[in-house]
């Protein structure tokens, strides 16, 4: 059984983030990358003993540069991002895949909160409904067929796991937020054993956990905090609702995602041969 691990940084218990006057600023990277790899490592623990033999960890954070590879589970493998790649950052050989430090979106008030760039997006919607990493994480492994299968984060990021889901999904809440920057963080110890538990029970109940339809069009518009960071997007095909909000219209979930990231409408997926039956060949 294959798995990836998708993590981030925001979430592990012990992150502590303040504000840089417009988004959001890591003050304890050293620690708060050694909580990561510890959490992953446990949830490493938890899919093996569930019957994983094959594990994939994406350094899903900023420059994928997160996770030092002498201390990650020695079951796992790392997928580090970098220059030209496709913006689905899975494929249909996996069969399920985790997100491991997830945090919510920007509108919901929990610890670090924002959606993908806390800088520029102020607002994130799909089809009418406000969306976050953690929704449109879930739609990009759905549509190769790979199901979300646990998430971990605080309240918050749990809540909107179980809301995007379903109560299928498995969550492992590892601190407690009391407003953006601030936050109840859970023993390593205490954190450790969750996910374990939590990542073996997940893999067990893996014919439970519903992967999300797709729709047969997709809506996506960016609320950006700035005039300036709309307009590229709108030279390259999307349409301008307001100074500050772009609209993106696809029938394919991945080829939208790739116009929000600023592929003109089609490039993206006719380069890559994407489809839901597309395998990496690297």
């Amino acid at each position: 059984m294959k798995v990836m691990i998708l993590t981030d940084l925001e979430g592990p218990s012990g992150v502590n983030g303040r504000s840089d006057g417009i988004g959001n600023t890591i003050v304890n990277c050293p620690a708060a990358e050694a909580a990561l790899v510890q959490e992953v490592n446990a949830c490493c623990e938890g899919l093996v003993a569930a019957g994983a033999d094959e594990i994939v960890v994406l350094d899903g954070h900023g420059g994928s540069n997160n996770i030092d590879i002498f201390q990650l589970h020695p079951a796992a493998s790392l997928m580090q991002l970098g220059g030209q790649q496709p913006v689905c950052w899975i494929d249909s050989s996996y069969d399920a895949f985790v997100m491991i430090g997830a945090h919510c979106m920007h509108s919901t008030l929990g610890h670090m909160s924002h959606s993908y760039n806390s800088h520029g997006t102020a607002r994130l919607t799909l089809n009418g409904r406000e969306i976050g990493e953690i929704g449109l994480g879930a739609r990009i492994g759905a549509y190769f067929g790979v199901p979300l299968i646990l998430v971990s984060g605080d309240q918050a990021a749990c809540r909107e796991a179980e809301q995007e889901i379903g109560p299928e999904v498995v969550t492992v809440q590892v601190k407690e937020a009391w407003s953006r920057y601030t936050a109840i963080n859970y023993s390593p110890e205490k954190v450790h054993r969750l996910l374990r538990d939590g990542a073996e029970a997940a893999l067990k109940k893996l014919p439970e956990i519903p992967c999300l339809p797709m729709e047969k069009h997709y809506g996506m518009t960016k609320h950006f905090m700035c005039p300036n960071q709309a307009f590229p997007l709108e030279m390259t095909g999307g349409k301008r609702l307001d100074e500050c909000t772009v609209q993106f219209e696809s029938d394919d979930l991945i080829d939208l995602v790739a116009q929000s990231y600023g592929w003109a409408a089609g490039v993206h997926n006719r380069k890559y041969g994407i489809s839901p039956e597309w395998v990496f060949r690297g």
